[in-house]
């Protein structure tokens, strides 16, 4: 089989599918069809959906892979899309500012290396997820009289691969790690919450919902997908 196509391209017959599908790998696309199907059938799939999958592999492209944290003066930290330098005070009160353009941590004087990285570490973290709480409470709030729902409760959560969750009930929880992003993100994940109210599904009609608020949730969407690694105290 020849495809006039500019990307790597893996065929994989199955038994154990009765319909085509299209995977992105890396650079890689998985073209998964049942086992009888012929050439003609998958190539006419695969330039169907060829502007489909040269957007998914410009998004992947895209994708940042960040650098581990060392928490040290002077590297940047990020809270609402603005970058703060990390300033690390060994006197006062201990505690996280946010004062002149800094993040200040104030820590214990006899605390050095190892355990200094991880005192500034998990006061940061705690930091993000209370100013997280706050924040996104009064987004809710905000955009709850917009779209005339009532949400029950409002909680952050240490979610790995999601940005927020809305139960039947009406329980709002969100990844404290949104708060990381710039505004019209967090916005957007607030709005494609509290929208699952109105509708619980994925649909045109729930789409049209996140639009009539959000009218560039398409390009939110994807600068989550290209940068939701980066977002990490």
């Amino acid at each position: 089989m020849i495809l006039d196509v500019n990307f790597p391209i893996e065929i994989i017959r199955t038994n154990r599918t009765k319909s085509a599908s299209i995977q992105i790998d890396g650079d890689t696309v998985k073209v998964i069809v049942p086992k009888k199907l012929s050439d003609k059938r998958i190539e006419d799939l695969v330039l169907q959906r060829t502007p489909w999958i040269r957007q998914k592999l410009k998004l992947q492209s895209e994708i940042v892979t960040p650098n581990p944290k060392e928490y040290v003066n002077g590297e940047a930290f990020t809270y609402l899309g603005r970058n703060y330098r990390l300033k690390l005070i060994s006197k006062g009160e201990e505690g996280v500012k946010l004062k002149n353009g800094y993040l200040q941590v104030s820590h214990p004087k006899a605390l050095s290396g190892e355990k200094l990285r991880d005192f500034v570490h998990t006061s940061l973290e705690g930091w993000y997820k209370a100013h997280a709480l706050n924040r996104l409470a009064e987004k809710t709030q905000r955009y709850s009289q917009m779209l005339g729902v009532s949400p029950n409760t409002i909680k952050t959560r240490d979610y790995k691969s999601r940005w927020g969750s809305c139960s039947v009930s009406g329980e709002i929880s969100y990844n404290w790690r949104i708060i990381i992003a710039p505004h019209r993100i967090v916005d957007y994940v607030v709005v494609h919450e509290l929208c699952h109210m109105l509708e619980h599904n994925h649909s045109p009609k729930y789409w049209r919902q996140v639009g009539s608020i959000i009218p560039d949730y398409k390009e939110c969407r994807d600068w989550l997908k290209a940068n939701g690694t980066g977002l990490f105290a």
